[in-house]
């Protein structure tokens, strides 16, 4: 590791640790096939960038070395880099010079995002909302208890995943993946500068993709929209054909043929990146 700063190896929570007590840090989830990590450089910039935000420092050559280190013991799989600020006291204010701590950990890749990528997945609209702060908005840190309510209330519904709005009813995202919809050959994606987080893929997407507005957007707009998707780094692209709302008397069907377009369109540019990792 550099000189300037040394990563404590993490392998288990202390009673103090600030992770583990508060989220403090930020994390990533890596896909790897055959010894290659989708969008690298992209997950250790945004580890980075978003450790950063929160006032931890820590170098990318640093992560890239660990990242290296994961690589020589498992070729295939999802690939965990998690940054907390080190063990403190009880209080919320963090140690003058705290020692950051690092944990890698492996995990499987799950199995349906294969049929998911092919046949498409149901939409519906979850009950739990975000909350607006701008502060943290974009980052993928630790503190994920909205997440965890999401995913608890969707376990009543019908429906592979669902729609999250803030309190506004302004879109933001998926309850783990971001979300974009096609219309008359423009593809659409909400703004993360108030909640939500700036996924790797969804970063890759609008770099590449040159017909990709964004901006603010409320339910009416998927409503008749052409096609719909979900991105993640482990799905990738992941096509919608039903959205179900209460609200609405039919539930809208979409087409999953501009998904894989899309997929088909960005496919060398994504190996382009994965190769060079």
């Amino acid at each position: 590791m550099s000189d300037s700063l040394q990563l404590q190896s993490l392998s288990q929570f202390a009673l103090n640790d600030r992770l583990a007590n508060y989220g403090d840090g930020v994390f990533t989830t890596m896909h790897v096939s055959n010894g290659k990590v989708g969008l690298l450089s992209r997950h250790l910039t945004r580890l980075v960038n978003d450790a950063a935000a929160l006032g931890l420092m820590v170098e990318k050559s640093d992560l890239e070395q660990l990242t290296r280190e994961a690589l020589s013991a498992r070729q295939n799989g999802v690939l965990k880099l998690l940054v907390g600020s080190g063990q403190g006291g009880r209080g919320y204010a963090r140690p003058e010079s705290p020692t950051l701590s690092v944990a890698v950990s492996w995990h499987s890749v799950p199995d349906l995002y294969d049929t998911w990528r092919t046949d498409g997945i149901s939409l519906g609209l979850s009950p739990i909302k975000l909350a607006v702060q701008p502060l943290l908005a974009g980052l993928k840190h630790a503190n994920r208890l909205e997440q965890v309510l999401i995913k608890r209330a969707m376990q009543s519904m019908d429906c592979n995943d669902c729609v999250v709005t803030d309190n506004n009813c302004t879109i933001i995202e998926a309850s783990a993946a971001n979300l974009f919809w096609y219309k008359q050959g423009t593809w659409f994606t909400p703004a993360v500068s108030n909640a939500g987080v700036n996924g790797v893929m969804r970063q890759f997407i609008i770099e590449h993709c040159q017909t990709v507005e964004v901006g603010e957007y409320h339910l009416r707009n998927l409503y008749d929209a052409d096609a719909i998707m979900l991105t993640n780094a482990l799905m990738q692209m992941v096509p919608v054909h039903t959205y179900t709302d209460k609200k609405l008397s039919a539930s809208p069907q979409y087409k999953i043929q501009p998904v894989h377009t899309l997929r088909q369109a960005l496919a060398d540019a994504y190996e382009q990146e994965r190769a060079s990792a």
